[in-house]
């Protein structure tokens, strides 16, 4: 009788350990959301960065060459381009906002950041000549950065990215 009791014990704690094992853990899966979990199995509740507005500070009142940004000796026009590194451009730009040396500026689209490079380009944007360049540079959205902001400095600017998740 106690091997038969020994036997069932044996066995159902066979399942018990069998049927635990095939729980599946949740969380999201996608290497290009906020809260990718490499653990998980099955996917649920990604949450992704997208771009609301960038700040803008300390851009320098002239420009590498000493210079006015403009001819009528104003402020640069400042806009802001940006994408994924592997793209042969701008994927993304900002409005334009004139005459200043800070400023808040928002995407002309709905961006999600992914989890990869992406690069940026400040610029004084000039309508009957080339833009000219202020800064330039790469960052990861998504190891970099927290609490709804990606903050970059180059030099003495800094850029501010927030976003939302969704």
């Amino acid at each position: 009788m106690k091997l038969i009791q020994l036997s069932v014990v044996f066995f159902l704690s066979v399942v018990a350990m069998s049927t635990a094992g095939c729980t599946k853990k949740e969380g999201c899966t996608d290497t290009q959301a906020d809260n990718y979990d490499s653990e998980a199995k099955d996917n649920v509740g990604c949450q992704y960065r997208y771009v609301t507005t960038i700040d803008i500070s300390n851009v320098s009142t002239t420009n590498p060459s000493g210079d006015q940004w403009d001819i009528d000796g104003s402020g640069p026009d400042l806009k802001l381009n940006f994408g994924k590194n592997t793209s042969s451009g701008y994927d993304y730009s900002t409005n334009s906002i004139s005459n200043v040396f800070a400023t808040s500026l928002t995407p002309n689209s709905n961006i999600q950041f992914t989890n990869e490079t992406w690069k940026y380009q400040l610029v004084d944007e000039d309508l009957l000549s080339s833009d000219e360049v202020i800064a330039s540079g790469t960052l990861n959205p998504i190891s970099q950065g927290g609490n709804a902001i990606i903050t970059i400095t180059n030099g003495s600017i800094s850029m501010t990215f927030h976003y939302k998740l969704q």
